[in-house]
């Protein structure tokens, strides 16, 4: 029995044990008639070895003209079970299919041929097995009488009577009628569609073969139509089944059959049975009970095969690694095989262009690579796949070699650089353009960078010799990794056979706690740290006293077409981590633990502020705008003033503020949207930067998506998705958008290098924050950078479209060059979060670039590139070889190491305070309930219980329905009348959704009512928004306090960060909140909503009511698929990222 622990392992010794080639033996071609012409003259070649359920199959293929012409046969044979996977007995089958019939040019066959022979052998069979050819069929009449009625596959499906009676009136036009003549109709459904029968008894067979009662077996969506009856196996007959075989081809209708296993693939029919459904045995209709069977026989013959002596060899070459590490970039010989045929040579050959030299190489890469591979994997690929399986290379598959130094990368040879892109107006605005000489010239280099494998034929020697150049893997995988000239680049090389490589395992990424640290001691806190805050600490500190290393990774991959095996180059250099993520829970004092990281080092950062250079001694503090009055706040909660704090809210605070104020600061506080600050039509801080760098004009952020991060599917999230460009799904960007975020982030860039050329004097004031050179930049709710769901920025208030955009810019979330960030650090790079949104390799590798720019492997293809890509670089990436499975193993583990090392999730103890959940189910009107039924019969669905998904389009407006609906209004202010009515002093807290009209309803519900409330409105200044907020974060002090609203309505894009325990234990959530496919996305998002107030600190029992608006008679609707979708407790885990 094959052993399933280690298939690649298996699949080697099997490829060692069975034969490469096999030949007819005599008396095939006159027994298989006319299909078998000329069939003993051709040899058949082992092409594939697969492994198949329950058993491993083997395919050996027949070709004219060795390769060059069509294929005419072909042998299977399965090892293992293969007598059907119902039944424990393993053995061995073979199947012959010759393919003559469809080849021939008068009446070809059309359809899926039968086999031509087969034969098989059961483990411990005293009888020697031989071939069976199929006998002349035998039909007879068989009766199959139906018993009983269960529900059919159409209606078990939702089908209805509007899809019965659209297809009966449905007119077929001539040319599209049907060419069967069958009893039951083919263009419409049965009469008798919504039923089948229970239980079918079959009889009419006189070898009492099939006889017996047949029950159904229900198996939805397991088998073709779930149209499955299954004969109970006895002591003497086996078990039998009543199923139908697909005609995967369309060339004629399903076949229904009668076999000895459920499975369609083990091909056990006994009989088919013709043009029939389960309808013709209902017990109504006893005129068509009666089917033609026709039984499927076969005769045993003396027929045999041989396995011919093999006439390729394989020369005996020396060590290849010893030989490439002292070669300087040439390739090396891999393999020699000997033997060649006139015939074969000449078969290789044909396609060459230069045939007169007696060692031609292959062309596998250009023109002819795609004939030329297919030639390779028919003639040489069975006996170098043999011979690789024999350990017969002179290297070990799998095993990493070591090169020595070489300046790897940075040769133009094997990595031409792409010239570089230019703009100029035009008649849309800009457009970027480049050189046509150094494209030309760059587009002959890159077509003829040096290969990693060459072949060539020795003509006169009958000789294929396979090169390898491992140099080539090498200088391609250290010119992604990228870096500075000075790095010390470690590369390896290693060859691996593709059917070999494992797929990725993909767990999820757990964020480990800092449990086994040491506690940090810090001097000057009013308020002691917490043991895991003291812990969480000391992790910090090591990584920005450069205690912790990481190996930044990155590979190329090279495949040997027609053979399956790969090159694989590996570079790798480690470097100092340059910060991570502090992901604690809610509420569990990230802010405080980032305090005592600035006020360990504040003497080093002090001692090293240097007003000429600009180097501050300031932490910057990066922000949601609604955020920084309160991160003042707890500095001056925790140190008094013992770090001189600067706040610089807008422009015209930043123009009050000298070199040396800023320098000499401690901490400077700054919000994330400050790049695309506005004012009116004007751009204060971008034209303010441009005027210091004597930089052009910086455009506006765009207003649209460029490109889109791949979205996770609901339910189970496909990892290793790689998301790219238009043709990729769910990225649906246009190029001309793509230009829009490449030209903004080139005058971005070009501003900041023209500033930084600068000098500015200590006295100078308002320098732009991207001159300086910072102790560290803390970047808090980091999270909200990564988030990109098709709806999660549109008009959202507090991180409105553009300035999220501005805000990644700002953060420099899409460039790899460290030097050239926008916000430069000397100690490391921060981010906080609470619900790090670390489900996905690619939000990983996004926010390791956010943190300082540590290269995760596969970095250089992320999407965040691809989004301001031009048009050729999309087309050269596209280009490359599709990653193979090896390599996303690689990026995943590179990922998952990264988190282990860079991130950290401390638990907090539990709260001693209970939380009560309640679920306040309301009904729409039945207005409401009318104009929502309106809107889905657009798109097929007739009733309230459908989701977004079904809805296409049409989802964001039946969501604005359900979110104004005049039910949720009333249940608003009832809820808030009962909390004021039992606690009249009390804060509460209201979250709503900006995208369908949530937000502006929960305000019109307000309003309507003569309710007081307070919202932060987004013309506010940011100022005004922060003084909003203090309103609810303490309890009343004074008479003006306890005269404000008590109410605070935010909209779910301003809920990350605010600490509102103190005065608020009351959350009312107005509707779910829904954004698109990013369920992970949405439930952070409600988490991080309840975590203003269910966190630690809170002194009073929390209660949080969710209002679900369900149809006019209580159906359910919209809002429970979104309730339920949000509280997954996967999706909870995935937007958390768990507890290690």
């Amino acid at each position: 029995t094959p052993s399933m622990r280690d298939p690649h392992e298996f699949e080697r010794k099997l490829r060692c044990f069975v034969p490469s080639m096999l030949r007819l033996g005599k008396g095939w071609e006159e027994r298989l008639g006319g299909v078998g012409n000329g069939l003993e003259s051709y040899s058949f070649q082992l092409q594939e070895i697969d492994r198949k359920e329950g058993k491993w199959q083997l395919i050996y293929g027949a070709w004219e003209d060795f390769g060059k012409g069509r294929q005419v046969a072909e042998i299977r044979v399965d090892i293992g079970r293969v007598f059907g996977l119902q039944c424990p007995d393993v053995g061995f089958a073979g199947f012959l299919r010759c393919f003559g019939p469809a080849l021939r040019h008068k009446e070809p066959h059309r359809g899926i041929l039968s086999d031509s022979a087969q034969i098989s052998y059961k483990l411990d069979q005293m009888e020697e097995p031989c071939w069976e050819l199929p006998a002349s069929p035998k039909t007879c009449k068989l009766t199959l009488a139906g018993q009983g009625e269960v529900a059919s596959q159409r209606v078990q499906a939702g089908i209805t009577e509007k899809a019965a009676d659209a297809l009966k009136k449905h007119k077929i036009t001539k040319q599209f009628e049907i060419p069967i003549k069958s009893r039951n109709p083919l263009l419409k459904y049965h009469k008798h569609w919504k039923t089948w029968p229970k239980e079918i008894v079959v009889s009419g067979d006189s070898k009492n073969r099939v006889n017996g009662t047949y029950h159904y077996a229900g198996c939805n969506h397991t088998v073709v139509l779930s149209a499955l009856w299954r004969r109970d196996a006895t002591d003497t007959e086996p078990a039998m089944y009543i199923f139908y075989k697909p005609d995967a081809l369309r060339c004629k209708l399903d076949t229904a059959v009668i076999s000895s296993s459920p499975r369609y693939q083990d091909e056990k029919e006994v009989c088919e049975l013709s043009d029939w459904i389960p309808e013709n045995s209902l017990e109504g209709n006893k005129a068509t009970h009666v089917t033609t069977a026709t039984f499927l026989e076969r005769n045993k013959s003396d027929l045999d095969m041989e396995t011919p002596k093999p006439r390729l060899s394989m020369a005996k070459l020396p060590s290849f690694h010893y030989v490439a590490k002292n070669s300087t970039s040439n390739a090396c010989n891999l393999c020699e095989v000997e033997g060649l045929s006139a015939g074969v040579v000449s078969s290789l050959l044909e396609l060459s262009t230069d045939n007169a030299a007696d060692s031609t190489p292959l062309d596998l890469f250009g023109k002819m690579g795609t004939r030329n591979a297919k030639r390779m994997s028919i003639i040489a690929a069975p006996s170098l796949l043999k011979y690789a399986a024999e350990e017969k290379l002179p290297l070990e598959f799998s095993e990493w070699y070591k090169l020595s130094s070489n300046n790897w990368g940075a040769d133009t040879t094997h990595c031409p650089q792409r010239p570089a892109e230019q703009w100029r107006k035009c008649n849309k605005g800009v457009e970027r353009f480049y050189d046509q000489e150094a494209s030309n010239q760059y587009y002959h280099k890159l077509m003829n960078r040096p290969q990693a494998f060459e072949v060539c034929v020795v003509r006169s020697e009958g000789k294929l010799s396979v090169k390898m150049n491992p140099h080539v893997a090498a200088h391609r995988a250290a010119a992604q990794l990228g870096g500075e000239p000075s790095d010390n680049v470690a590369v390896e090389y290693c060859l691996a056979q593709l059917s070999s490589m494992g797929e990725p395992d993909t767990k999820a990424f757990n964020i480990p706690n800092s449990d086994a640290y040491d506690e940090a001691k810090v001097e000057g806190l009013e308020l002691p740290l917490y043991p895991r805050q003291a812990k969480a600490l000391t992790r910090m500190l090591a990584i920005e006293n450069g205690q912790v290393e990481f190996a930044e990774e990155e590979r190329s991959e090279h495949t040997l077409p027609g053979i399956g095996w790969c090159l694989i180059g590996k570079a790798t250099k480690c470097s100092k981590l340059r910060g991570g993520v502090l992901g604690d829970a809610i509420g569990s004092g990230k802010t405080v633990v980032t305090i005592a990281l600035i006020l360990a080092g504040v003497d080093k950062a002090r001692a090293s502020r240097d007003f000429e250079s600009g180097r501050s001694s300031a932490t910057l503090i990066v922000v949601p705008p609604s955020l920084v009055r309160q991160w003042d706040d707890e500095r001056k909660k925790f140190t008094r003033d013992k770090l001189k704090c600067i706040i610089i809210d807008s422009t015209a605070t930043l123009t009050k503020r000298s070199v040396k104020d800023l320098c000499s600061a401690d901490v400077v506080i700054v919000p994330a949207s400050i790049l695309e600050e506005s004012d009116g039509k004007k751009r204060p801080y971008t034209a303010h930067l441009s005027r210091k760098a004597g930089a052009g004009t910086i455009p506006p952020a765009p207003a649209t998506y460029s490109q889109r991060e791949a979205p996770s599917i609901e339910g189970k999230w496909v990892r290793n998705m790689a998301p790219g460009p238009t043709l990729y799904v769910g990225n649906d960007g246009k190029q001309t958008k793509r230009d829009e975020q490449a030209y903004y982030g080139h005058c971005y860039a070009e501003a900041i290098a023209n500033l930084r050329s600068k000098k500015f004097a200590a006295s100078e004031r308002g320098v732009p924050l991207e001159y300086f050179t910072w102790e560290r930049v803390v970047v808090d709710e980091c999270h909200e950078s990564l988030v990109t769901g098709s709806k999660q920025e549109t008009n959202a208030e507090d991180f409105k479209q553009k300035e999220r955009r501005g805000a990644r810019e700002f953060l420099g979330v899409s460039q790899t060059d460290v030097k050239k960030r926008p916000l430069l650090a000397s100690s490391g790079y921060w981010g906080l979060t609470g619900t790090p949104l670390l489900e996905t390799e690619d939000r990983v590798t996004e926010l390791a670039n956010l943190m300082g720019g540590t290269y995760l492997t596969g970095a250089s293809h992320h999407w965040r590139k691809e989004e301001r890509e031009s048009g050729r670089d999309l087309f050269l990436n596209q280009s490359e070889a599709i990653k193979s499975r090896e390599y996303r193993c690689a990026a995943q583990e590179s990922c998952h190491k990264y988190c282990a090392l860079a991130c950290q999730r401390n638990r907090a103890p539990p709260l001693i305070v209970e939380v009560e959940r309640k679920v306040l189910e309301v009904c729409m009107t039945k207005e409401e309930g009318e104009r929502f039924l309106a809107m889905a019969k657009a798109v097929n669905v007739d009733s309230f219980n459908t989701n977004p998904t079904q809805l296409g389009d049409k989802a964001g407006e039946m969501l604005g329905v359900s979110a104004t609906s005049c039910s949720r209004h009333k249940a608003l202010i009832d809820t808030i009348g009962s909390i004021q009515e039992r606690e009249p002093e009390t804060k509460i807290i209201v979250f709503a959704e900006k995208n369908f009209g949530g937000y502006a309803s929960a305000i019109k519900a307000f309003e309507t009512s003569d309710t007081k409330f307070c919202h932060v409105n987004e013309k506010d200044t940011i100022a005004r928004q922060n003084d909003v907020i203090s309103w609810f974060r303490h309890v009343d002090a004074t008479d003006e306090d306890r005269a404000r609203p008590r109410i605070l309505l935010l909209s779910f894009e301003q809920a990350a960060g605010h600490n509102l325990q103190e005065a608020c234990h009351d959350v009312i959530i107005f509707e779910p909140k829904y954004s698109g496919l990013d369920a992970v996305a949405d439930a952070s998002v409600e988490e991080q909503a309840v975590g203003r107030v269910l966190r630690q600190g809170q002194e009073n029992d929390v209660t949080i009511t969710r209002i679900v608006v369900k149809g006019p008679n209580g159906e359910s609707c919209l809002d429970d698929w979104i309730v339920e979708r949000n509280l997954n407790e996967e999706t909870l885990a995935a937007a958390t990222s768990n507890f290690d």
